[in-house]
């Protein structure tokens, strides 16, 4: 019984340290927006591709852990965008955000910066 308990705690752990991701949004503009519904189709363009006029309004930072993809980080900076009520990011980036302080304490502990991944979020005009 104890070994059971041992291997069920050790994978929880494993899970914890390995499986979680972080996701923060820094909202620069202070104007009110609605949050977009789950289902909103956020793009994710390079900042010279944007089919039209945009407006930079934040940006959005996800710490993934060494056993995530990509594409799980990317769900997680659209979902804090969408929160942010942005309307597509771009510049998508492996790392910090140039001149973004690397944020303090544990929010990114279980990955080094190369499971970090950034995005400003855009809202047309």
């Amino acid at each position: 019984m104890r070994s059971i308990i041992k291997y069920s705690l050790i994978l929880f752990l494993i899970y914890s340290l390995f499986g979680c991701a972080t996701t923060r949004g820094v909202l620069q503009d202070k104007a009110e927006r609605h949050v977009k519904p789950k289902d909103y189709n956020l793009e994710i363009y390079a900042a010279y591709g944007a089919p039209r006029a945009y407006k930079v309004i934040g940006t959005v930072i996800a710490s993934t852990g060494p056993f995530h993809h990509v594409l799980d980080a990317i769900e997680h900076l659209q979902d804090e965008a969408k929160k942010m009520g942005g309307d597509a990011l771009i510049d998508l980036a492996q790392g910090m955000p140039t001149g973004e302080p690397m944020p303090e304490g544990g929010w990114f502990i279980f990955g080094g910066t190369g499971e970090i991944w950034s995005a400003k979020v855009i809202v047309w005009e």
